[in-house]
């Protein structure tokens, strides 16, 4: 089949692309077995469709069909998924039994989106641009790269996208900053999806100090999605139990039967239940509930407060602090039933 005296080139921009090829790792990876059915990639569809301007290059020798859309690429650049070079590497049926578009061997990948393809083709012929804008690189960059580096196993890129993925909603919550709150509930499903577990504690949790209601559409960190019923469970299980850690500190602050070293001198005790009390108060005008952890990591690092207490109560209050932190980083997925 061929559609080369249909296509007219005045109409088909970026025709000049790089050709060079970097080196490539070639393995697989443990926990995210990509497809091991090839044929699902080439499961014949109408190959009618429109040509994409950008991806559509002149020197091009295959052609990927994706949501209706045409496009023309080096099949020897698709050797950087492990997948591809497999399929690739097969023996092919006859010339005249194989599907072409403008002379081009075409596969219809079923289930993709141009949007996540323009993504991983701009990392596969321009990766130093993708690879450098670290922090800056959007959500939907970052699981546009995941989803289809783990799908077709492009080992460099999945591994570039959980690293990502990690430094958002880090491993351990205690690291995790504000740019984790937005897309938590996305970050959630795009770890099921993509088999990246250790996130989810974080992701919960950045999920669980959003407020859902009173909030406008448009206020900013607000996840958008809406949760399966079983991860619904998880979100209200762990925001209960954060919240009866949270009761239990506001009613009693200086109590805390496992932590040996809170005792406080009578002068201090008083300093100590206010400064509690009022530092994780919920404050009703706050996009956020109580953060927890957040406020506990500053807490021991207040100079300021600190300097009001006598030697032992100083100690005690840090010691108070870091045990704290430390049985929420323990306890964690376990409130999220994790």
């Amino acid at each position: 089949m061929s559609l080369s005296s249909t296509l007219s080139l005045a109409d088909i921009e970026g025709s000049n692309s790089p050709d060079s090829l970097r080196s490539r790792k070639r393995r697989r990876f443990s926990q995210t077995p990509p497809i091991t059915d090839l044929s699902l990639l080439a499961t014949p569809l109408s190959l009618a469709g429109t040509i994409h301007k950008t991806w559509w290059l002149a020197d091009g020798d295959f052609v990927l069909q994706i949501e209706q859309r045409l496009l023309k690429i080096h099949r020897r650049r698709l050797q950087c998924s492990t997948v591809f070079a497999d399929m690739l590497a097969l023996p092919g049926p006859p010339p005249e039994d194989v599907e072409r578009v403008d002379g081009c061997p075409t596969v219809s990948l079923l289930g993709d989106s141009v949007a996540d393809w323009e993504v991983v083709l701009g990392w596969i012929y321009h990766n130093a641009e993708i690879l450098a804008q670290g922090q800056g690189v959007t959500f939907d960059t970052l699981a546009s790269t995941l989803r289809i580096s783990t799908k077709y196993d492009i080992s460099d890129l999945r591994d570039w996208g959980v690293k990502q993925l990690k430094a958002r909603w880090p491993v351990d919550a205690v690291n995790m900053r504000a740019h984790a709150l937005p897309n938590a509930a996305e970050a959630i499903a795009l770890a099921q999806e993509c088999q990246v577990p250790e996130i989810l504690p974080s992701a919960f949790y950045a999920l669980s100090v959003q407020k859902f209601h009173g909030s406008g559409s448009g206020e900013p960190g607000l996840s958008k999605l809406a949760l399966p019923p079983a991860d619904m469970r998880r979100l209200l299980a762990g925001r209960e139990a954060l919240q009866s850690v949270l009761v239990r500190i506001l009613i009693d602050p200086l109590t805390e039967s496992s932590c040996y070293s809170n005792d406080s001198c009578g002068q201090c005790a008083s300093f100590r239940t206010e400064y509690w009390r009022k530092r994780l108060t919920p404050d009703p005008k706050s996009l956020w509930n109580t953060w927890l952890i957040h406020d506990l990591e500053e807490m021991q690092d207040d100079q300021a407060f600190m300097d009001t207490l006598c030697i032992d109560c100083r100690q005690a209050h840090v010691s108070t602090v870091r045990w704290r932190l430390g049985q929420l980083r323990i306890s964690l997925p376990g409130y999220f039933l994790l």
